[in-house]
Order: structure tokens, then C-alpha cells, then sequence
């Protein structure tokens, strides 16, 4: 991501989603409900705005059967997070199937 302001914008992603595992629960349950596919362990989510420490040489989570963070586990929590991965040039093997019985709630 070369863009202006991108850097930013990836470390406001990692807060938004610490945020949202921590105090926003209802809102990331139900997001995880509308989210279909797998992981592609492409390893981009764990380098967006810095990489993290317990990923390995061969870019694989140390810890990933043992204990990951929430918001890894909770990765990706909504399209944003999916745009992060593709503006890094990343695909994520992750999609969200909006809800038809939300058309119409605010």
C-alpha cells in the first residue's frame, strides 16, 4: 500500500479491531456469523502496519493452534478488514453474506 495516509489508516484498522474484540462483542458475534470461506494463510493480516512478533521465518502464527489473540482469531471482522488485506495486496479466502433480515433495521 503505497498511498498517502496508508500507514494510518492500517494502524487505526488494528485498534478498530482490538476495539471491536474487547467492547464491541455483539457486533463481531454477529459478524462472524455472516462471514463464509477459510483462511488462505497468506500471512498478509498479520503484517498490516507491522508484522507481527510470534509470526514465523516461513510466515506462519507460532501460536495459531495454541493461543492467538482475539482479534486474530476474530480476523476479518467485517469488509473493512478485507480491503486491508487487498489494498496490501493480499486476497483474503474470507467474504461476508449480508444479512437479509437487516434490510430495513437501523
Amino acid at each position: 500500500m503505497t498511498e498517502p495516509g496508508s500507514a494510518f489508516r492500517l494502524f487505526t484498522g488494528k485498534v478498530r479491531r482490538f476495539f471491536a474484540v474487547h467492547f464491541r462483542k455483539k457486533y463481531v458475534e454477529g459478524q462472524l456469523k455472516a462471514r463464509q470461506g477459510d483462511c488462505s494463510q497468506c500471512a498478509v493480516c498479520c503484517s498490516l502496519a507491522f508484522s507481527c512478533p510470534l509470526l514465523t521465518k516461513d510466515r506462519l502464527c507460532a501460536v495459531y493452534g495454541t493461543f492467538r489473540p482475539l482479534a486474530c482469531r476474530a480476523f476479518p471482522i467485517d469488509e473493512k478488514d478485507i480491503e486491508e488485506v487487498r489494498a496490501c495486496g493480499g486476497e483474503c479466502g474470507y467474504r461476508f453474506i449480508p444479512d437479509p433480515d437487516a434490510h430495513g433495521r437501523s
